[in-house]
């Protein structure tokens, strides 16, 4: 073979390699069903503190201290046909609450889905490249703390898509002014225009499909 149909053969290779690549890509990360045919509704209402330290919402009972605030809320959409519960095969939603002032989530949501589906609560680092496809939601991921250290900041929700809905409490609690904590965590007092919940889908491989503003 001479040395010029050699290197054609080179980049014919490479070339249909990237493509396949880039194809695989394509279908790898094509969500099966956009946010659209969930119709998606939410709702949120400022909680009193009431009599007691504990108090509940929609069968979520939580503790508010002193001096914080609650805020309850309601996401419910239409379970997507012919799809299962597990999150291996199926992948899940991630709920986040996040104030907008200052792009930063509460330290402590709780969650319970109507249709008895499990709900977690916690994070987890695929966080961070939902807030950097969406620069809207840049407050679901880590918080720079110099130029090579990151910090994790508050709760999110996760729970399958077929749940078709979740109940929550997130808890705002009375960080002082000039307090550190205050870089990383949304604290009291709040307002329901200073917020904003979005869902994002998650892949079984990991794979962020797409984000979802459903209030604020």
């Amino acid at each position: 073979m001479s040395r010029g149909r050699r290197i054609f053969t080179i980049v014919l290779v490479a070339v249909l390699v990237a493509a396949g690549y880039g194809g695989y890509r394509w279908w790898h990360e094509r969500p099966p069903y956009g946010p659209e045919v969930l119709e998606f509704a939410a709702t949120a209402e400022q909680l009193p503190p009431g009599d007691g330290p504990e108090i509940e919402h929609h069968g979520v009972k939580v503790l508010v201290p002193e001096g914080g605030a609650a805020v309850g809320g309601r996401i419910t959409w239409r379970p997507p046909t012919g799809r299962g519960s597990d999150w291996d095969e199926d992948g899940w939603f991630m709920i986040f609450v996040v104030d907008k002032r200052v792009d930063l989530m509460p330290p402590q949501v709780w969650g319970t889905s109507p249709s008895g589906h499990e709900v977690s609560s916690g994070g987890d680092g695929v966080q961070n490249r939902i807030a950097e496809k969406y620069p809207w939601l840049r407050g679901a991921g880590d918080i720079k703390t110099d130029e090579s250290t990151w910090r994790d900041g508050g709760m999110a929700l996760s729970m399958t898509p077929a749940a078709g809905g979740v109940d929550f409490v997130a808890i705002f609690p009375p960080i002082p002014n000039g307090d550190p904590e205050r870089r990383f965590l949304a604290a009291a007092p709040v307002t329901l225009s200073d917020l904003m919940i979005a869902v994002a889908f998650v892949g079984p491989d990991r794979q962020v499909y797409w984000a979802e503003r459903v209030y604020g």
